[in-house]
């Protein structure tokens, strides 16, 4: 008789390996997977009898500000993804009459497309319902911040209320940090994780660029407060890192070269495995709804934006950035870069490719973070360059209707191009962008598979979920599949047929071969 630490029989095991993609059950022990196939001659510390449910690898959401989203949520947080300013104001107000003497509100998730009013909001719309309560409202894209008129006097500014981009550190960095310190935040963030079955999952961006973004979820602390949980034994998840050296505004080669010499000391001792720093975020460009994206195509102001890195002119910026990435590159580490607009794009790959050519490295996986507008020129390039892009579908399903407005229905139904991607053999991952959306795979698995032209399949929008994520991490040899000598890490749907993923609960959640979470 075969001994394991946990069997699971009797049900439909999705592998995610094509050479053997379905079998009915496997068996765990010491936190890898020893067999897949029959296992009802298997015994096991606890034998979960799936009754047909679908199995498949631990999702790994390849982008995730799990800090952020932690501390932009009850009860660190208000949620102000409403409907109008007047129900913003309405819950701002209910929090100032719990609030003590002078406590700061925070909130987030207003969009300024949805508002009814058609309008952006400013400070005038806070002052009356918060006169002496501090007020910092960020919205759903994390690009932007209402402040009302106290937190403008605090942080020593004048203006109508809207902050944007780096600016927003001004009054986010006078944020008193949450009671219980970071390491309380994540203890709740991974608990919520791991009950979507995410197992695995990159925070994008976490250094001294970040100390004021988020509320603090991006800055180098998170870093320290990861570890600690690491060593615990207490991080219920694998997380790859992005380094932080500059914010979403004036990334620099100044700021990366000091972040390149003096890099992170948080992790010595830490399992690899569980968490690693595996590169360094650039934030190349902004958004389009703030007209920050470098675009081609001019928005309705006729401007075009343009890159967010040092310089003055369109040509120093760019010179700026080409000498970023080929510091990370030459410091042998992935580069993860935020861009969205069809320039800032095309700016970037030809960057990459330069560096590639000019200096060789082996299996880089540098990858275009967003990547909304990329071209088929853009594509084909990182494709051949053996790169990646990492897409958010639900943000697609959002906003195709603001950028339909901004510049028409052709650019909508050719944007966040997975068909597109995989089709050039780009490394085609997608992720939530938590907080900007919520971590919940199954909306952008459906997303994924409800689209024309860029649609694609069901086990392909499966595969951007777990094997991309897994390659993205430089891990696929031993995780993102489900197989022998693979690591243990996997969740149970509700779902007995494969189709039903999208809409059933998930029920249990393994990780490194223990049980993590249980619907029961």
């Amino acid at each position: 008789m075969n001994e394991a630490d946990l069997v699971l029989v009797n049900g439909r095991v999705l592998t995610m390996d094509p050479a053997r993609p379905t079998a009915p059950g496997l068996a765990v022990r010491d936190g890898k997977i020893v067999h897949v196939g029959d296992a009802s001659g298997w015994t096991g510390t606890e034998v979960v009898d799936l009754r047909g449910r679908v199995v498949l690898p631990g999702i790994n959401d390849s982008h995730l500000h799990a800090c952020g989203y932690g501390l932009h949520r009850p009860p660190f947080c208000l949620d102000v993804a409403l409907g109008s300013i007047a129900e913003v104001r309405e819950t701002v107000a209910e929090a100032v009459r719990r609030a003590g003497p002078g406590e700061w509100i925070r909130g987030t998730g207003w969009n300024p497309g949805r508002l009814a009013e058609h309008r952006m909001p400013g400070k005038a719309d806070l002052d009356d319902v918060a006169p002496h309560h501090p007020v910092v409202l960020q919205d759903f894209s994390g690009h932007t911040t209402w402040a009302n008129s106290r937190a403008l006097e605090l942080a020593g500014l004048s203006g109508e209320g809207l902050l944007q981009h780096g600016d927003q550190g001004l009054v986010q960095g006078l944020v008193p940090p949450p009671q219980g310190g970071m390491v309380r935040v994540l203890r709740e963030v991974l608990a919520e994780l791991n009950g979507y079955g995410i197992t695995s999952f990159t925070e994008p961006g976490l250094g001294p660029g970040g100390g004021t973004t988020f509320a603090g979820g991006m800055g180098a602390d998170v870093l320290s407060a990861y570890a600690e949980l690491a060593r615990a034994g207490e991080l219920t998840a694998r997380v790859s890192v992005l380094g932080l050296p500059s914010g979403m505004s004036g990334a620099s080669v100044e700021d990366t070269a000091a972040y390149l010499a003096d890099l992170p000391k948080d992790l010595d001792g830490v399992d690899e495995r569980v968490l690693r720093l595996l590169g360094v975020k650039v934030f190349a460009d902004g958004i389009p709804p703030t007209e920050t994206a470098w675009m081609r195509e001019p928005y309705p102001s006729g401007a075009h934006g343009s890159l967010c890195t040092h310089g003055a002119t369109d040509a120093e910026r760019v010179a700026e950035l080409d000498e970023i990435l080929r510091l990370v590159h030459l410091a042998g580490l992935q580069a993860g870069v935020h861009v969205v607009g069809s320039r800032g794009i095309d700016a970037v790959v030809e960057a990459l490719a330069t560096i590639s050519r000019e200096h060789p490295r082996h299996d880089a996986r540098h990858y275009v973070i967003h990547g909304q507008y990329a071209s088929a020129s853009a594509l084909a390039t990182l494709g051949e360059l053996g790169y990646g892009i990492n897409l958010q579908p639900v943000l697609q399903a959002m906003e195709s209707g603001t950028t339909r407005d901004m510049f028409g229905a052709e650019a909508a139904e050719r944007e966040w191009p997975a068909r597109s991607a995989i089709d050039a053999g780009v490394l085609t991952a997608c992720s939530s962008d938590a907080p900007v959306t919520g971590p919940d795979w199954r909306v952008g698995v459906a997303a994924l598979t409800a689209r024309d032209g860029e649609g694609i399949s069901l086990t392909e929008a499966l595969g951007t979920y777990t094997v991309a994520g897994a390659r993205q991490d430089f891990a696929e040899t031993w995780k993102g599949t489900l197989g022998e000598g693979m690591a243990a890490d996997l969740f149970v749907s509700g779902a007995t047929d494969v189709e039903e993923v999208v809409t059933a609960p998930v029920e249990l959640t393994v990780f490194d071969g223990r049980v993590v979470w249980s619907g029961a």
